[in-house]
């Protein structure tokens, strides 16, 4: 039987870095906006972003799907300087093709945790919207979304 815990509005750093900390063979992560806050570092989404380079930095193999809308875009701009300071610190990085909206908001963590919601990587996602997530631990419960995340991982560049 799976474990269900949910990440509420600004909950979702508190709850999720702690199992960023614990991973210690994979995340998977899929995300519509993620943005890099470099000069906030004690804010929770900078909190987020560096458990997770961290992570990268001790041997966990970590692989990022972003959307990427038209070229121009806000969430194209945002979303492509995240992927490359990601990949500076390891992380493999692919984007969606444009025309393919990416919406989906999940973390996959050693093939056994799966946090599901509606939280972007962004300061508003984590403070101000109303916002929901879960998290679920369960190898066999997870199945369809670690199988979502390689169906996409294979078809995007």
């Amino acid at each position: 039987m799976a474990e269900i815990q949910s990440a509420i509005a600004h909950q979702y750093p508190q709850k999720v870095i702690p199992l960023v900390h614990e991973a210690s063979q994979t995340i998977d992560i899929l995300m519509y906006e993620w943005k890099w806050y470099g000069h906030e570092s004690a804010g929770g989404v900078q909190k987020l972003n560096l458990a997770i380079v961290a992570a990268a930095r001790r041997g966990v193999k970590v692989r990022a799907l972003l959307n990427q809308e038209s070229m121009g875009h806000a969430i194209t701009k945002i979303n492509s300087r995240t992927g490359n300071f990601l990949r500076q610190y390891g992380c493999e990085v692919k984007f969606a093709p444009c025309g393919q909206v990416t919406h989906a908001k999940m973390m996959v963590i050693d093939k056994k945790v799966l946090v599901l919601g509606s939280h972007n990587y962004s300061k508003g996602a984590f403070s101000r919207n109303q916002e929901a997530s879960i998290i679920v631990k369960g190898v066999n419960d997870i199945k369809p979304y670690r199988d979502y995340f390689e169906g996409l991982w294979k078809q995007f560049f």
